[in-house]
């Protein structure tokens, strides 16, 4: 039976929660690029578990780009999606996989903004990652792909980039959120470089929410 999890994202500073991303199973185990209608059914899911429960944080959905694209259906259930939730006083913060983004992403996007509490690129560091989208679409936050994590190793060819890639989004005026974070080390290190929010099993693994 498909389930809902919730993973919770910290504050590095008073290691406190600073909002919660939930899953549905369906997904999670099919891949973001699982059939239309399990995204459907997945989004009605989740927005019906929201407006069941009380949350004190931010809840973060993740929404495929590439449905958001090529799907008007889908777009437009998004759309009435977030109105509902807004109607009903939700935080809601939008994360965005960069894959297979069609032509009229960034347009839709905009769309969505009023309706949400942040637009946010999941992944960003992955094969997926596009730095042209990202100009373009500004986002309030990118999430760090965890493999990132693995150039904070001196010996790593890639050492040094992540911290690079601090320094731009902080130049861009775009938060960071670092995924994947599974130990103190990675913990201290991002602390000390200025980000901010982290989400990975060191800090607190997903949590089954809801059975369907």
């Amino acid at each position: 039976m498909p389930s809902l999890r919730s993973q919770p994202i910290i504050n590095l500073i008073t290691h406190q929660p600073s909002g919660h991303e939930l899953f549905h199973s369906a997904l999670r185990y099919q891949s973001m690029r699982s059939h239309e209608g399990t995204h459907r059914d997945a989004l009605e899911d989740i927005v019906q578990f929201i407006e069941d429960h009380h949350f004190n944080t931010p809840i973060f959905i993740n929404i495929s780009s590439a449905l958001i694209s090529e799907s008007n259906r889908f777009f437009r259930q998004v759309k009435n999606a977030l109105k509902r939730l807004q109607d009903a006083n939700k935080a809601i913060s939008l994360e965005f996989t960069e894959e297979s983004a069609g032509a009229t992403f960034e347009k839709r996007v905009r769309c969505l903004e009023p309706l949400c509490q942040q637009i946010i690129l999941d992944d960003f560091g992955s094969l997926s990652s596009n730095l042209d989208r990202l100009m373009r679409i500004q986002p309030n936050a990118v999430k760090l792909d965890q493999i990132l994590l693995r150039t904070l190793s001196s010996d790593h060819q890639y050492h040094g980039i992540y911290a690079a890639l601090i320094e731009l989004f902080a130049r861009l005026q775009i938060d960071v959120i670092a995924e994947g974070i599974e130990n103190n080390s990675q913990y201290q290190w991002l602390r000390s470089h200025s980000v901010h929010q982290g989400q990975g099993y060191y800090l607190g693994p997903p949590r089954i929410q809801a059975v369907f």
